[in-house]
C-alpha cells in the first residue's frame, strides 16, 4: 500500500493526466481510509478548478487582447525573483 507522500504525488498527477488503472485503484483505496489525503485531494481539486476559472476570466479583456499586469506589479515580481 502506498504512503501519504506517494498518494499526494498521484493526486497531483491525476489533475494533469489520466492515471493507469492500478494507480487509480491504489489511490481510491487509500482515500477511503485516510482523511488527510482526502482533504488534500479536495483542496487540490478546488485550487485547480479556481485556477482554471480565473485563467479563463483573465485571459482576455473586452477587446480580445491579453490582459497584462501593471508595471509596478511586474517590477515587484521581478525583484522578488531576483532576491531568491
Amino acid at each position: 500500500m502506498l504512503n501519504c507522500k506517494e498518494i499526494s504525488k498521484l493526486v497531483s498527477q491525476s489533475m494533469e493526466r489520466p492515471l493507469p488503472l492500478r494507480q487509480r485503484i491504489e489511490l481510491w483505496i487509500h482515500l477511503r481510509f485516510c482523511h488527510l489525503c482526502t482533504a488534500f485531494r479536495r483542496d487540490l481539486v478546488f485550487l485547480h478548478n479556481q485556477m482554471q476559472q480565473h485563467t479563463c476570466e483573465l485571459s482576455e479583456n473586452d477587446e480580445g487582447d491579453l490582459v497584462k499586469l501593471p508595471l509596478h506589479a511586474r517590477l515587484r515580481i521581478k525583484q522578488a525573483l531576483r532576491s531568491r
